[in-house]
């Protein structure tokens, strides 16, 4: 189980997030959604500690993190894939995904359970990520985040810049992956978070405004929340 409680988070000396609760369990695909701005990807930033967190606790499995630097909540089991992907385009695909076994020990090889997530990657292993196209990107991105098999693989905008077609294999990936990891992604893209969620997250000026079952939230209110 991952959860915050009372998460706070500041830019600067504005403060973004306020008091913001929620619980990503194992097995289910948990969605943080809201407009431009509401703080949705600040609040995977300070998941990774890559912004302050004056006030709050962030637990993974029973153990703090708030704390802990950037490199030792990767280790504890948090696999990060960034908006934008960030991949190294001079590097192989196959140097790419080894990387991300730095946040394990640092040794050993690609299990086959990612070639079988992500075949094309396996076709394309001596390739330049920088050659790849935005959806390979995408796939290669999250192998590096769970090659070393994370306890929680968090994504921030999976489906920005990818068009329709491989944006339906990636919520099929993700679906497939919550039977070995929690997953907790920050999505605008409605319709996609609709169709994998298990459970969401609404915010708005950073606070969390709604949660519950897709199929259980007033969805009046979440279009309204979404296009002011």
């Amino acid at each position: 189980m991952f959860k915050l409680e009372g998460l706070y988070a500041t830019y600067g000396e504005g403060m973004v997030l306020r008091h913001v609760d929620m619980e990503v369990p194992m097995g289910r695909v948990t969605c943080l959604v809201g407009r431009n701005g509401a703080g949705k990807s600040t609040t995977l930033k300070a998941v990774m500690g890559l912004v302050k967190t004056p006030q709050g606790k962030i637990f993974l499995e029973g153990q703090e993190l708030q704390k802990l630097p950037v490199y030792e909540r990767a280790k504890r089991g948090i696999g990060y894939v960034p908006q934008g992907r960030d991949i190294f385009p001079q590097l192989t695909v196959e140097e790419n995904i080894l990387l991300g076994l730095e946040a394990g020990k640092g040794k050993g090889t690609i299990p086959d359970f990612v070639f079988e997530t992500f075949p094309i990657l396996r076709e394309f292993l001596h390739r330049k990520g920088g050659d790849l196209s935005g959806g390979q990107q995408q796939q290669l991105a999250i192998a590096r985040a769970i090659v070393a098999g994370p306890r929680i693989l968090v994504l921030d905008e999976p489906t920005e810049g990818i068009q329709p077609s491989v944006i339906q294999e990636i919520g099929r990936v993700i679906t497939g992956l919550k039977s070995r990891m929690a997953v907790l992604i920050v999505e605008q893209y409605l319709e996609f978070v609709l169709n994998i969620a298990d459970y969401c997250y609404v915010m708005e000026n950073g606070r969390i405004i709604m949660d519950g079952e897709p199929e259980h939230l007033d969805q009046k209110r979440l279009q309204a929340t979404m296009s002011l």
